[in-house]
């Protein structure tokens, strides 16, 4: 798609991507990475006076690069709609949901415009590692919410409860004169025992 439309779908501004021709309908509930191609300008123009939309300067907007995964929800045909959207002008229209923008573009060189082509085999694994990052954050996110939600936080291990740790973050030892703990690390002050000192 070309910038800023690219953009508008990373920053989940429209859920749609308008193609020239219908793709084949196993498409629906299958993945699509969106790859930025050119800026138009005309077409920011069209985003700001139709969908209220200002998007970033040419300069600050990726190109030749995927920069978003969506998965398909629907599909549509000119005229009929299943859903409502100053974004869709057809002919043909894919609805997108779950769209993840990737952590960084992954560089590409564009297919045909608004049509969908396979990615290149190191592309295409580099996308999929940017999006399995992103959904193991998310995974783990959702675990310490949930924890902290139950109120089953996570209770420190053995080793936590046993040692002592100086703010250097070493492992404190017990001085065997006075019992107390000392950090044996040359970088934290010396232990003064005083069980040692003399009268």
């Amino acid at each position: 798609m070309p910038q800023p439309w690219a953009w508008a779908v990373q920053v989940r501004n429209t859920p749609v991507l308008n193609l020239p021709q219908a793709p084949p309908a196993d498409i629906l509930g299958q993945y699509v990475a969106v790859c930025a191609a050119g800026y138009a300008e005309e077409l920011a123009a069209w985003m700001a006076l139709h969908a209220g939309v200002g998007s970033p300067p040419a300069d600050e907007l990726p190109t030749g690069a995927v920069v978003a995964v969506a998965r398909v929800a629907a599909m549509s045909l000119w005229p009929e709609a299943p859903r409502e959207s100053r974004w869709y002008a057809g002919p043909a229209g894919l609805w997108l949901e779950d769209v993840v923008a990737l952590p960084e573009p992954v560089p590409c060189v564009p297919g045909p415009a608004g049509c969908l082509w396979e990615l290149s085999p190191v592309v295409l694994a580099r996308v999929r590692l940017g999006y399995a990052t992103l959904a193991q954050e998310n995974e783990a996110r959702w675990r310490a919410y949930e924890a902290k939600a139950t109120g089953r936080v996570p209770q420190p291990g053995l080793r936590e409860r046993v040692l002592r740790l100086c703010t250097c973050r070493r492992a404190m030892t017990p001085c065997p004169s006075c019992r107390t703990w000392r950090c044996t690390s040359p970088g934290c002050p010396p232990h003064t025992c005083a069980a040692g000192v003399s009268p």
